[in-house]
């Protein structure tokens, strides 16, 4: 029988000690930890040294093991997506607006799009999102509104791993800028290319990730038209 995992919100934060830590300090501090060094410096030692906490072991009284950190770190910082009070009654704005606002957030944070999906979301910002964005897509006639949801919310997560693999090539090969890729590209290719390469605009993260959700939008808005 497989192992049942304990999710840190059936756990809340212990009663307050005299010097001691708190929970809200504990997940800042392992996001600022994240931020800086990514998913790999994320480490229980990590947190607990950038806190001045001798041993880590301390920190599990607060998030019950790193699982549960994940889990309140994913949730805090989906605090600083905008979610609307209610729909506006435009769906593909208000849709537009959630998934830009969450690009924006993992721009800020791209550790979030690596560990996103290794834990149930059930944090209460990421399940507030979840319902309006459900809500919205409900209104609009597009159901099944989860599946709908699931399609906006890989597009804008794996548009960020994409991103963030991109800017780790780029550093790993010593290339500045998509635009320096696509002028060595163009010097290496033949006259056609090149040609074409070289009269091409570059195109930024935010540019790509513009036109790609513009074009799933439109994706969802046909559909919509089509049904009977």
């Amino acid at each position: 029988m497989p192992r049942t995992e304990r999710l840190i919100w059936h756990h809340p934060e212990p009663p307050g000690r005299k010097n001691a830590l708190t929970r809200a300090a504990v997940v800042r501090t392992a996001i600022d930890v994240a931020d800086t060094g990514g998913v790999t410096a994320l480490t229980m030692r990590a947190v607990a040294d950038a806190l001045g906490v001798s041993t880590p072991m301390s920190l599990y009284r607060y998030v019950l093991n790193k699982d549960g950190l994940v889990d309140l770190m994913l949730d805090e910082v989906s605090a600083e997506v905008e979610v609307p009070a209610g729909p506006s009654g435009d769906w593909r704005g208000d849709l537009r607006g959630l998934a830009t606002s969450l690009w924006l957030m993992i721009g800020r944070h791209r550790w979030y799009a690596e560990l996103v999906d290794s834990r149930p979301p059930f944090g209460p910002r990421t399940l507030r999102r979840a319902a309006f964005q459900l809500t919205v897509l409900d209104a609009a006639g597009l159901a099944p509104a989860v599946a709908y949801a699931s399609l906006l919310d890989n597009y804008v997560t794996g548009t960020a791993m994409s991103v963030s693999r991109e800017i780790e090539m780029l550093g790993r090969f010593g290339i500045g800028s998509t635009g320096d890729l696509q002028s060595y590209a163009g010097e290496m290719a033949d006259d056609s290319l090149g040609s074409w390469l070289a009269d091409m605009p570059e195109l930024t993260a935010d540019s790509r990730f513009e036109l790609g959700l513009d074009c799933l939008l439109d994706g969802f808005a046909a559909r919509r038209r089509a049904k009977p």
